[in-house]
């Protein structure tokens, strides 16, 4: 009956050691959960913002470098002039705005106001917003190899 007794309270020790030490390392966990999430809302926020940032990067490296940004300038003897590029510009640039401000908000909202709401630092979640163009840029070496 001893035995008995004492291997429950032996359970029971151990068991609420487990939960004791569960919780413990719930909370040792729970930072690096607390790291986990910004970081993986922030990469799947940059799965949507690789529309405008391509959209952005074709504007600087087709768009800007011309010497003409108008038709009328088509006219004149300009040798770095491209017609399509010209074309297009205009939607490019609209598209980067549908696209790219319903982004930016997103980042802003999920970095700054939900993390102020819930009363938590903001730190974790503005250091990880960093990471938003991280899978632009893997495409972009991707497709550069």
């Amino acid at each position: 009956m001893a035995r008995h007794g004492q291997r429950a309270g032996g359970d029971a020790g151990r068991g609420a050691g487990r939960r004791g030490s569960g919780s413990g390392s719930g909370s040792g966990s729970g930072s690096g959960r607390g790291l986990r999430t910004p970081v993986l809302v922030n990469l799947l926020l940059g799965v949507l913002a690789i529309v405008p940032l391509g959209l952005a990067r074709w504007l600087v490296t087709e768009w800007l470098p011309m010497d003409c940004h108008r038709t009328p300038d088509l006219a004149s003897a300009v040798a770095d002039c491209n017609y399509t590029t010209l074309d297009h510009a205009p939607i490019v640039m609209g598209l980067l705005a549908i696209t790219g401000v319903p982004v930016a908000v997103a980042v802003l909202v999920a970095d700054v106001v939900l993390p102020l709401q819930r009363r938590r630092r903001p730190g974790p979640w503005l250091a990880s917003a960093l990471l938003v163009p991280a899978p632009f840029a893997v495409l972009l070496a991707l497709t550069m190899l």
